[in-house]
């Protein structure tokens, strides 16, 4: 039964803006607190709007009826109601059989809506038949239709995987041998003279040849049995595609296929074709051993791993404003680490946790979904509130910042996928995104971490200098040469193995003078080289470390190094600290340059030789290895690519220095900029590469490579965008890290430690505790603060 007033009250409301009718383009938020992460199943659930169709929580109701004035609301209430289990297997009835993400799989959800009417909140009318009959079609369409966040998600063109996706291979339609081989059901023994293994088997599936596989480190002080012999029979014979003969059973899904000229795991959609082309019939074999995937899998008990996560040690939950988990969305713990680092700077903190409301309320209604800013708001002010980080086990824990991410990404073309990503790439990208977003007339939050770096240029020929500076957001230090050379080459691990790397030393290393072989002095026209020197021209109020942890071996392939990087705790960088040029130094004339002649690095020499070997000319083999850096096989594609180039044969010098981007090309550079990089990267990648499509493919993959941004002395009096550097003390205290676990930087798991209130605590997705042997030795990043 309606009460005759709120029967005059809802009268009244339907002649205003209060209520509007949706059409059928109309997008209906109905999962998430437009300011919170308040969602059906919170307290009092969520009130939509009948005006706009958006969703609040009681919390944040009165605000936003203040900004609209719209009081006419349908509220949405949730029970989770555990899902029965099957009676005659005892699972879930709905057990999940792939490796994908799904929300809360083995329960039911039991909705309830409400007419309300601000501010009457105890009032709440059902849904019936006596209710006016466009609110009750409209409230119908709300409760039956995709929410609008949902449909975002099915429009997107990503899934949130956590694993790796296989891709199909390009010898689907194999050419296979007519040699007449066939082999047996099992049985199988590597055909290598003198090997005789009987595990660990593999099968080409060009002649059927069976060779084992490589021996490799399953857990601590434990190998598998392999020779490599299939590795070695496919480089001579240039047979591409391998299955391992043990994963081999009806579900060919599960098989273990490797393409070698392809250099990863792939799908072969006509495996059970290549298999009958040799006898084998897979449904009358059975699964014996494990697949690549699933060792990489059992790695997970790896020592690095329990390390980082400290598995296998009862660690005890934390609850509190600041111990808020991120849920993983598909592979987000990068993204999750990275803003868990964050939240403990001071500026963030204050700018979009204390002055969320400020954030919010200077946005209209129908912006906060794709503001930058409120979305940072929406994340760091839900982390900080300690609402989904309690005790009680029915209250919500931890947060999905899924449509932060959507925002934060933009038309990224790695961020806004689901594939795991470099956090140190994503630090860059994401401080840059929210300085440029940051409002002329609000102080930049990021202003605490920006430092500038001194370079100093010594001619040893004529003492003659050159002072430039550069901005900088983290502080990079290298491996010493000599052990990245031995780390980058390593096969085997074991943790015996490792090498300690001392945090003094790397410091040392990397403020210590640098030759510069063959610089010619303009002054005495004498070639006795030059140095190249960094010191810090300001210190920062938090600084972030990264160390090199990977690194690109004689073939080109990028490695994880095992390294254990001795770390301070408390760090004083007050020797490194430059002042520029002194008094008595005489500088190099500003027309000259600071290069040495271009040195072609010997790993990119060695690619060229064996390109020259096919019948090339040097310039165009040194040219293909150097735009593949050192990689055979996309130097080689390079080459077939561009052999109708007129300048393929021309000497090559090195990378183009000091080409100027001309102002036609300023477009492609905001478009380029759009995609997260800075202006100075697209102008030296569009100086390489003058295609826009090469110059960013080029980037994504060399993104190291870009030397830093110099800007001389005198001009850098006044900043670009007003940009003032905090400097003070070159002392500091560690205060968090970020540890990355897996072979390389954009695959794996990321986890980041931070300390509060002097204990350390393991912040892993949506899993947060008190963390008993924190991994200092192990962390990718590091951050300070000044002390």
């Amino acid at each position: 039964m309606i009460s005759d007033s709120f029967s005059t009250d809802l009268s009244s409301l339907l002649k205003t803006s209060a209520f509007v009718e949706p059409s059928g383009t109309t997008k209906i938020f109905k999962d998430e607190c437009l300011y919170c992460y308040n969602n059906p199943q919170s307290h009092d659930g969520l009130f939509i709007s009948f005006a706009d169709y958006h969703s609040v929580c009681r919390k944040h109701l009165s605000s936003y009826v203040e900004k609209t004035n719209n009081k006419l609301f349908l509220q949405l209430e949730t029970k989770k109601i555990a899902r029965e289990q099957n009676s005659h297997t005892g699972e879930p009835s709905n057990k999940i059989s792939k490796l994908t993400i799904q929300d809360e799989p083995f329960f039911d959800f039991d909705d309830a809506y409400h007419i309300i009417i601000y501010p009457d909140l105890e009032t709440r009318q059902s849904v019936c038949d006596e209710l006016d009959e466009k609110v009750r079609a409209v409230a119908k369409h709300i409760a039956s239709c995709t929410s609008a966040e949902r449909l975002t998600t099915l429009s997107s063109s990503n899934n949130a995987w956590d694993a790796d996706i296989k891709l199909i291979t390009k010898h689907a339609n194999l050419e296979q041998l007519p040699n007449g081989k066939k082999l047996e059901h099992s049985g199988w023994m590597c055909e290598e003279e003198g090997c005789g293994l009987t595990e660990n088997l593999w099968l080409c599936l060009t002649d059927g040849a069976v060779r084992c596989g490589r021996s490799q480190f399953i857990s601590e002080g434990q190998k598998s049995a392999g020779n490599g012999h299939m590795k070695e029979y496919c480089q001579r014979t240039g047979y591409p595609l391998v299955v391992k003969l043990g994963t081999i059973c009806a579900q060919l899904d599960a098989a273990d296929v490797y393409s070698y000229d392809e250099d990863d795991a792939v799908i072969d959609p006509n495996l059970d074709k290549h298999l009958a082309h040799f006898g084998l019939d897979c449904t009358k074999m059975q699964k014996t051993a494990k697949s690549t995937m699933e060792l990489e899998l059992d790695m997970n008990e790896k020592w690095e791993y329990q390390k980082c996560q400290e598995d296998g040690v009862s660690l005890t939950p934390i609850y509190g404003p600041g111990y808020t988990g991120l849920i993983n969305t598909g592979s987000s713990c990068y993204m999750n680490s990275v803003l868990q680092t964050l939240l403990q700077v001071d500026s963030f903190n204050d700018r979009f946790s204390t002055k969320a409301d400020s954030i919010f309320k200077n946005t209209a209604i129908e912006n906060v979904h794709t503001d930058f800013n409120c979305q940072m708001a929406k994340v760091f002010s839900s982390m900080m509130s300690g609402d989904y980080s309690q005790e009680d086990e029915n209250s919500q824990r931890g947060i999905k910042p899924l449509q932060f991410k959507r925002v934060a990404a933009g038309n990224h073309p790695e961020f806004s996928t689901a594939k795991q990503q470099d956090v140190e790439e994503y630090i860059r990208f994401l401080i840059e995104r929210i300085s440029n977003m940051n409002p002329e007339d609000v102080e930049d939050p990021t202003n605490k971490l920006r430092f500038e770096m001194w370079n100093r240029f010594e001619d040893l020929a004529s003492h003659n200098v050159r002072y430039t500076h550069n901005e900088e957001l983290i502080l990079r230090l290298q491996i010493p040469q000599n052990i990245l050379e031995v780390l980058a080459n390593k096969t085997e691990f074991s943790a015996e193995s490792r090498v300690s790397i001392d945090m003094k030393m790397s410091l040392g290393a990397a403020f210590g003078a640098q030759f510069v072989e063959g610089y010619k002095s303009p002054i005495t026209g004498e070639a006795k080289g030059a140095t190249n020197k960094i010191q810090f021209k300001s210190f920062p109020d938090y600084l972030f470390v990264q160390v090199q942890k990977f690194a690109y071996s004689s073939n080109g392939q990028m490695k994880k190094l095992d390294i254990d990087f001795d770390v301070l705790e408390e760090l004083d960088l007050t020797a490194y600290r430059g002042s520029g040029k002194a008094a008595d130094e005489e500088c190099l004339p500003e027309d000259v340059p600071t290069e040495a002649a271009f040195v072609m690095p010997e790993n990119l020499k060695a690619v060229a030789e064996q390109l020259m070997a096919m019948g090339f000319g040097k310039d165009a083999c040194y040219r293909a290895s150097f735009e593949a850096n050192g990689n055979l096989e996309t130097a080689s594609n390079w080459l077939m690519e561009h052999l109708d180039d007129p300048h393929l044969n021309d000497e090559f010098t090195g990378p183009k220095k000091g080409a100027a981007v001309n102002e036609a090309d300023e477009a492609t550079v905001a478009m380029i900029v759009e995609l997260g990089f800075t202006s100075h990267q697209a102008k030296f990648a569009l100086n390489r590469h003058p295609d826009p499509t090469q110059a960013i493919d080029w980037l994504f993959n060399h993104i190291e490579d870009v030397p830093p941004e110099v800007v001389e002395g005198p001009k850098n009096v006044e900043k670009k965008n007003g940009r003032v550097y905090v400097d003070g003390p070159g002392n500091y205290k560690l205060i968090g890290m970020i540890s990355h676990m897996g072979s390389r930087p954009d695959s794996g798991h990321y986890v980041a430690h931070i300390l509060k209130d002097d204990k350390w605590v393991l912040f892993n997705d949506e899993k947060v505790a008190l963390s008993q042997d924190p991994p200092k030795k192990l962390a990718y990043i590091y951050i300070y603060k000044r002390v």
